[in-house]
């Protein structure tokens, strides 16, 4: 059933003159293994029940990614930007890891309404040398470098800091207090402005894990865009929550599985 899936929607990308794209939970890598690793073990220990314990986590979270990225998950990605290639597509993801990033997609027709690590900000609000995040690369390194040569001791962390009020900064992320929306608000401006262009267009819309975490962002204006673009295919990839709305019965897809593995074996299944 998988490879009808996958060839029905193969041939609908290959028709379409627009492809949107919702990327959604189901993509998030699992953080559980820091949990039985010596390294972040301890560290995760000692920050627990502190005031900042998130953006602690929050820096060995980006750690984790750099250094171990989740392949199978970048395996899907580089499965997509294949599907994608050549198509004029936009993305919209609620990832916080930044993983799509090193797919190979295209930067410019991506956006990531929840934060990255791509950006760094101080909670306060400051403005930090007149911008409201920081993007500076070298800052980021530094962190790395420090928290490898730490030897799972908070204390031997050289934690970045505001330049206005010397506070630790934080990453731009949904779960940073004072989360700063500039970070995404210029690439959401563009999806607003594409996604407008693709009005009674043939226009293929795949939405892959997507289910009830900040609906309002994919899953509801996704269904509204396949329900009014009369030209949409619509297809939903959920291992749980594939279900579909009464108003798109007969023009829609749901396809239950793993949307993960339904990427990795696509070319396979596709063929």
């Amino acid at each position: 059933m998988a490879d009808l899936f996958q060839e029905t929607i193969k041939q609908r990308l290959q028709e379409a003159q627009f492809v949107l794209v919702g990327i959604g939970s189901e993509f998030a890598p699992s953080f559980a293994p820091m949990e039985r690793d010596g390294f972040y073990a301890k560290l995760l220990e000692d920050a627990r029940g502190r005031e900042d314990e998130e953006r602690r986590n929050q820096y060995l979270r980006f750690h984790y990614l750099t250094r171990r990225p989740d392949q199978r998950i970048l395996a899907a990605y580089h499965e997509l930007a294949e599907l994608l290639d050549g198509k004029n597509y936009f993305i919209v993801s609620l990832g916080t890891d930044d993983l799509i990033y090193a797919s190979g997609l295209d930067a410019a027709r991506i956006v990531t309404p929840c934060g990255g690590f791509r950006a760094m900000q101080c909670s306060r609000g400051c403005h930090t040398d007149q911008e409201p995040l920081v993007m500076d690369e070298n800052v980021q390194k530094e962190l790395l470098a420090s928290l490898d040569e730490c030897a799972g001791d908070w204390d031997q962390v050289d934690f970045p800091v505001c330049a206005e009020c010397v506070e630790p900064l934080w990453f731009n992320q949904i779960s940073t207090p004072g989360y700063r929306e500039e970070g995404y608000l210029p690439r959401w401006q563009d999806y607003t402005a594409w996604l407008q262009g693709t009005l009674n267009c043939r226009l293929c819309i795949l939405e892959l894990g997507v289910g009830m975490q900040f609906p309002q962002i994919i899953r509801f204006p996704f269904e509204k865009t396949a329900f009014y673009n009369q030209k949409a295919d619509f297809f939903r990839v959920h291992s749980r929550l594939y279900q579909l709305p009464e108003e798109l019965k007969g023009r829609g897809t749901s396809v239950a599985a793993d949307p993960v593995d339904f990427l990795r074996t696509f070319k396979e299944g596709g063929q």
